[in-house]
């Protein structure tokens, strides 16, 4: 892991906190699963790949041109 040092605003202080205590989890643990749900893919290409594949192959399910696109039907959801 990589240390980091960030300033938050006083709203962003309080939402943490008041989570940090409901939840039970560290303020690390909070920023940390706040950036993997935003910025960091839930799947790889190839799952993503064999996604559209699949959905490809069923009835009534959505039909993507680019892998991309699936990529962001997914993130919809």
């Amino acid at each position: 892991m990589t240390r980091v040092q960030i300033l938050l605003n006083e709203k962003e202080v309080q939402a943490l906190r008041r989570e940090a205590a409901e939840s039970g989890k560290s303020y690390s643990m909070l920023v940390r699963e706040a950036i993997d749900n935003l910025y960091v893919s839930r799947f790889t290409d190839g799952e993503i790949s064999g996604m559209a594949k699949s959905a490809k192959q069923g009835k009534g399910t959505r039909k993507f041109k680019k892998l991309q696109d699936a990529r962001r039907h997914l993130w919809s959801l």
